[in-house]
């Protein structure tokens, strides 16, 4: 019944964000219909409240009632839109409920193995949630031998199938959030001692200019324009390079992408990726720096 409930929540969610406010009798009606009512129930208005109770208690997003139409909306539809927790968490959700009702598809549905996810991200997250410190036994690509610290995790990111946790050492000098790859962690035990966040310390604010995993001082953001070529610039507009992208020229055969970020080592190495397709235009430093890096390649291959 648990189960059958969950799928309700999911289902509910799914059709308020796609069809907008909706009355009770309307839900009722798509309900009947749905494919996740697996044997034809109704949707009576207590369990409906039920439903409603729920979804606030477990994913933290208010269902209101605007009683001038007594229709049903999602109150912070924003929260679900975009990349955050929330839509993160509604998206695998989703998917999950969706695999589980065709398992017998799993040998035609595949996907990228994320190896990081598979230790200790749920003791992290856990973590963060009750801000409680960590002890962690951990040994990064370039040192020589592991180190074992405590640390006060501030959040975590997902990039290019690694999780990184972005924390502060007890015993470093700078309060800034320094950056730990889950895949580089030996060992991760949640402590009783508990912290408090820096105040000021604003996590989308933090990443809003980062375009990789690390945030470098002497590294500003900036305006970046690239110049797309052919039908590469429909895959940028369908799925764009960095939340700050704009289109800002339109012409037959090419397209220039504005963005603002501080154009570090991950964002080069992503720009090669796309090779002739994509022309830094701005700025001359990253354009000089792309161009070096080609004809290194051009040595090296002749």
């Amino acid at each position: 019944m648990a189960k059958n409930y969950f799928k309700s929540y999911i289902w509910l969610l799914e059709t308020l964000q796609s069809r907008g406010p909706l009355t009770l009798a309307q839900i009722r009606e798509l309900w009947q219909r749905s494919s996740v009512n697996e044997f034809g129930n109704d949707l009576p208005a207590r369990t409906f409240a039920n439903h409603i109770a729920s979804i606030g208690d477990i994913f933290g997003i208010d269902i209101v009632c605007d009683r001038r139409d007594n229709t049903y909306s999602i109150e912070n539809n924003e929260d679900m839109d975009g990349q955050g927790i929330r839509s993160w968490m509604l998206d695998a959700l989703s998917l999950n409920s969706l695999l589980n009702e065709s398992a017998g598809m799993k040998d035609r549905i595949f996907f990228e193995n994320v190896p990081s996810s598979h230790q200790f991200l749920t003791t992290i997250i856990q973590a963060i949630r009750d801000n409680r410190k960590l002890k962690v036994r951990y040994q990064g690509y370039r040192m020589d031998q592991e180190r074992t610290f405590e640390l006060d995790p501030y959040f975590i990111r997902e990039f290019k199938r690694r999780w990184y946790l972005y924390g502060h050492k007890d015993y470093d000098k700078d309060t800034k959030p320094h950056m730990y790859a889950l895949d580089r962690m030996m060992e991760v035990e949640i402590l009783p001692d508990t912290f408090k966040m820096p105040e000021g310390l604003d996590a989308k604010a933090w990443f809003q200019s980062l375009y990789g995993v690390r945030k470098y001082d002497d590294m500003k953001p900036q305006q970046v324009l690239l110049k797309v070529y052919g039908k590469q610039v429909r895959y940028f507009r369908s799925l764009p390079l960095h939340s700050s992208q704009e289109e800002i020229e339109t012409h037959k055969g090419y397209s220039v992408f504005a963005y603002n970020l501080a154009p570090d080592y991950d964002f080069k190495q992503d720009i090669l990726s796309f090779g002739d397709t994509v022309e830094v235009l701005e700025p001359l430093s990253l354009r000089n720096s792309i161009a070096e890096t080609v004809k290194m390649l051009n040595d090296r291959y002749n």
